[in-house]
């Protein structure tokens, strides 16, 4: 048997060696006693991620099933009234139809006589104001409208207007007579024949869905309680006519709002809160939404310079966004009034 004698150095460096690889050993347990904690930690965290999946899974499966449960009962529900009436859901879907070529008719003519009472007011070289509004009256809130001055007398109560021959409907001449009335400025003098100021006739001209002009000089209530101001694009120009208007065609009862400006005779047409068309009588041109309306952000994320333009990068928005008005704000290029 051989013996190799080792130096003291080479002795020493040894100890150090086996002293590392011990200090390593501990270190391994201590890392692999940690491993095996994290390990049981993970699959109690995995069950428990589990168990609410499935509670989740549950109550969605649940909710799906009350969901169509509901639907059943409200088909169910409309097949009974729809019996009911003795109607059909073709029938039912008909009358829909019906009624929402109803309302385009209306709003076609309300905005013809609109551009006619432009006309006369360029042929007559002065500028008058309207504000139109066709309501669904029998949805019609009575906290969104009033009187615009308390305790004025309403103009369409008039015996002028009684009778069916008499009635303003917006295919009747009789409606001409009550825009013009509105349009009027009449001055009032005292018994010296000083003038003394105009009567007023602010306020928006109501007509329902039967075409028939009923309130007058109306208030419309609901703009100011910014109900809807998420459902409204923003004018850069116009009058509190314009804003008025365009706040009253985002409310569930009106279907459109047209306003009139009395500095240029413009007519400016609002639906569901956006701008729709407008036209100039003294150059006979027509402004389409997709001619007039540019998107923006909003102006807490672009501030916009004088000629339009954004001075950061302002990011448009895709097709589907500016067809859904509810947080856009676009900016119009409207004549002031």
């Amino acid at each position: 048997m051989f013996f190799k004698i080792l130096s003291r150095r080479r002795y020493r460096q040894m100890l150090a060696e086996q002293k590392d690889l011990h200090q390593q050993y501990y270190q391994l347990e201590d890392n692999f006693r940690n491993l095996e904690r994290q390990k049981k930690d993970l699959e109690e965290r995995n069950k428990r991620e589990i168990a609410t999946l499935k509670r989740q899974l549950g109550a969605l499966e649940q909710t799906t099933q009350d969901f169509e449960l509901l639907q059943q009962r409200i088909s169910e529900d409309i097949e009974g009234v729809t019996r009911e009436l003795g109607l059909s859901r073709t029938q039912i879907e008909k009358l829909w139809a019906d009624r929402s070529d109803l309302i385009e008719l209306y709003i076609d003519k309300l905005y013809s006589l609109a551009k006619h009472f432009a006309q006369a007011n360029r042929e007559m070289r002065k500028n008058r104001g309207l504000f139109l509004l066709l309501i669904d009256r029998r949805n019609m809130a009575d906290e969104n409208f009033s009187e615009f001055y308390e305790g004025q007398t309403e103009h369409l109560m008039q015996p002028q207007y009684k009778g069916i021959d008499q009635i303003p409907q917006v295919f009747s001449l009789k409606v001409d007579d009550v825009f013009n009335y509105m349009g009027e400025k009449v001055i009032l003098k005292d018994d010296s024949g000083e003038i003394t100021g105009h009567e007023e006739r602010d306020g928006a001209l109501v007509i329902d869905l039967r075409g028939i002009a009923f309130r007058s000089r109306i208030m419309v209530e609901g703009v100011r309680t910014h109900r809807v101001y998420d459902k409204v694009e923003r004018l850069q120009k116009g009058s509190a006519k314009h804003n008025a208007a365009i706040y009253a065609s985002a409310l569930e009862e009106v279907m459109a709002a047209i306003a009139i400006s009395e500095e240029t005779s413009e007519v400016t047409l609002f639906r569901d809160g956006r701008f729709i068309k407008s036209h100039d009588p003294y150059t006979g041109t027509e402004m389409l939404r997709k001619e007039k309306v540019v998107p923006m952000r909003r102006e807490a994320d672009a501030v916009t310079t004088l000629n339009g333009e954004s001075q950061q990068d302002a990011t448009m928005p895709e097709e589907s966004d500016i067809e859904d008005e509810t947080t856009l704000i676009s900016p119009l290029q409207l004549q002031s009034g």
